[in-house]
């Protein structure tokens, strides 16, 4: 026979439940019937047994002063008789709790008894008073005084005696049934622990076959068959349980699917990356690597993994990223150090590295993200060159205007000459001042169009400004702009490449004077532009603020989130390449500074430059 857990466990609970009723209810009875008995011992049979003794005790006594009245004293019967009264009193309340008829029979004499006593001792009592001590009637009342009492004393000790024996058989019955009781208790506990054994029995034989079950899916799933399923279909707690364990495995194989299908897009992210992506262990040998990498350096992975970290860069620069101190600090800035390929091929790049701590909090490894930057430096030389070709017109219109005033003179001194006259002396002066200022511009141009080779250093921001104006004022005089400049000298120094920045200003006024000709082709009293240059401490950093303010025609809104892409030019086809801001922001980010651009179409558009302080004013 098969039973449900649930079965067996309610019939066990059932069969339980009728042995503890069966047990109560025996119990019951037994202890209101020993009870009952026990009560009526106490309140009935203790106490007639006590009254009889009483009795007996009484008229023992009230027979004793009998022979004292004999030895002549006179005030023994009164005594006597309220001996005798207190005797009919314990009997009237021994007759009140008496049931038994022999019991009432035995009392009734003794009242008769006591009636006779008492007549007796005052029938004796009259004797004696009228002088017949000695007569024989007086002797028969004594007689029958003494045997009444006798009698009474006899009947109050068999009382006694029957009581006694019925406390006794009263007793006898409890303890009966107390051995009775204590048998069937055992019999019923025995009962009890057999139907318990039946009943576990029963319930093992439920629990095993599901449980088994239950055990044998638990250890597929540990073995990693998220299809098993448990074959339970109770509606008992079993049921429910093995319900919830398909329940649980069908999420188990939810979730492990999605973290394949997370794996999996994280991977392809991994793979899709254009930038080289490393694991370094803590010993500083690599875990892992992307394929960006393997294609970058040219090794195959076995080549790579479990190798030094070291073995990528180019002679020189591994100690350059400080691994050694990213452990304190938990991430680096970007530096820009070297990797050395499989071939020997040096290969720029921008470094950028990251700790991976565990759940405790304690340091297992470092991510490596680094980006070849060689294209990025190309491009930032072009946009430089595309620079230098924006300032050829204004320059050669600049240089132009000296060296024909250096022809004139020339022309008129070789007139003067031919006709024999000596040229005039401020003529020579003049060819020579003219000469000083193409020079000047020449140099300014040759700096602007130098390699990008040099570290940075201290720099005044405003020799920076005067430079680019150097080579942009008088085209910004020749477009009608009006120039205005508030920027005091003396300003704290930055940390910069004095190049890179002269490119950033350089490319911010050509935007400017782009925007104010298209706004005003001519001269107009509002062609404003306005650089101005101040000390700003923003977030406890200081900072040297260029601001650069056109009145021009200013950037919509729509497309001022994009300025800073490569190749986005508001500019029409040929006359911009879109590299300029981006190259700029580039620029200005990697001097750790901002530049932070506002506008608002159709009036102004400001640009304001922030570069950090590195020395106090002198």
């Amino acid at each position: 026979m098969n039973f449900s857990f649930r079965t067996a466990r309610n019939l066990g609970l059932f069969i339980l439940l009728v042995i503890i009723v069966i047990e109560s209810v025996f119990a019951y009875i037994s202890m209101s019937d020993s009870s009952e008995r026990l009560t009526a011992i106490i309140t009935v049979d203790q106490v007639k047994l006590r009254r009889w003794y009483d009795v007996a005790e009484i008229i023992a006594h009230a027979k004793d002063s009998l022979y004292d009245y004999r030895l002549g004293r006179t005030d023994v019967v009164a005594s006597v008789d309220l001996m005798v009264n207190k005797a009919m009193s314990e009997i009237k309340q021994i007759e009140v709790l008496a049931t038994d008829q022999d019991e009432l029979a035995n009392i009734d004499e003794i009242i008769r008894a006591a009636q006779r006593f008492k007549q007796a001792i005052y029938a004796f009592e009259t004797e004696v008073q009228e002088g017949y001590r000695g007569g024989s009637s007086a002797r028969e009342m004594e007689d029958i005084a003494i045997r009444e009492a006798d009698r009474i004393a006899s009947l109050g000790r068999e009382a006694a005696a029957y009581v006694g024996r019925r406390i006794e058989e009263k007793n006898n019955a409890i303890l009966e049934i107390s051995t009775f009781s204590q048998k069937m208790l055992t019999l019923v506990l025995f009962i009890a622990i057999l139907a318990t054994i039946i009943n576990a029995y029963f319930m093992a034989r439920a629990l095993g076959k599901p449980i088994k079950q239950l055990v044998d899916g638990t250890n597929r799933l540990a073995e990693g068959d998220l299809t098993h399923r448990v074959n339970v279909h109770s509606k008992d707690e079993i049921g429910q349980l093995a319900a919830a364990f398909n329940t649980m495995a069908e999420k188990l194989k939810k979730s492990r699917q999605e973290l394949l299908t997370a794996k999996a897009y994280t991977d392809n992210i991994i793979r899709s990356m254009s930038n080289s992506l490393l694991v370094v262990n803590k010993d500083q040998t690599i875990r892992a690597a992307n394929q960006a990498t393997y294609d970058l350096l040219g090794f195959t992975k076995e080549e790579l993994i479990g190798k030094p970290f070291a073995m990528i860069f180019a002679e020189g620069y591994y100690s350059g990223i400080g691994l050694d101190d990213l452990i304190n600090k938990g991430f680096t800035r970007n530096v820009e150090t070297t990797y050395m390929s499989k071939y020997g091929e040096k290969i720029r790049m921008l470094f950028t590295a990251s700790v991976i701590y565990n759940e405790e909090g304690k340091f297992e490894g470092i991510v490596c993200v680094a980006q070849d930057i060689t294209m990025q430096t190309e491009t930032l030389r072009a946009g430089h060159l595309a620079s230098i070709g924006e300032l050829a017109a204004g320059v050669a219109h600049e240089i132009n205007n000296p060296i024909n005033s250096i022809i004139n003179f020339a022309q008129i001194m070789i007139d003067e000459v031919k006709k024999g006259e000596i040229p005039a002396e401020e003529i020579p002066e003049l060819i020579i001042k003219e000469g000083d200022r193409v020079a000047s511009i020449v140099s300014s141009l040759l700096s602007f169009a130098r390699g990008n080779e040099k570290e940075k250093e201290p720099v005044d921001t405003r020799d920076v400004l005067d430079e680019v104006l150097a080579l942009t004022e008088a085209q910004i005089i020749k477009d009608g702009i009006n120039l205005t400049i508030d920027f005091p000298k003396g300003l704290n120094k930055v940390l910069a490449d004095f190049q890179q920045v002269e490119q950033v200003f350089l490319n911010i006024i050509n935007n400017a004077r782009y925007a104010l000709n298209q706004k005003h082709p001519k001269a107009h009293p509002k062609k404003n532009f306005v650089i101005h240059g101040i000390e700003e401490t923003i977030d406890d950093q200081d900072y040297v603020e260029i601001t650069f303010l056109d009145y021009g025609t200013g950037i919509p809104s729509s497309i001022i989130d994009k300025i800073y892409n490569p190749f986005f030019s508001t500019k029409p086809s040929g006359i911009g390449t879109g590299l300029g801001l981006a190259i700029s922001h580039g620029i200005i980010t990697d001097h750790e500074g901002k530049l932070i651009f506002k506008s608002s179409y159709g009036e102004y558009t400001k640009v304001t430059v922030l570069l950090p302080v590195i020395a106090a004013k002198s």
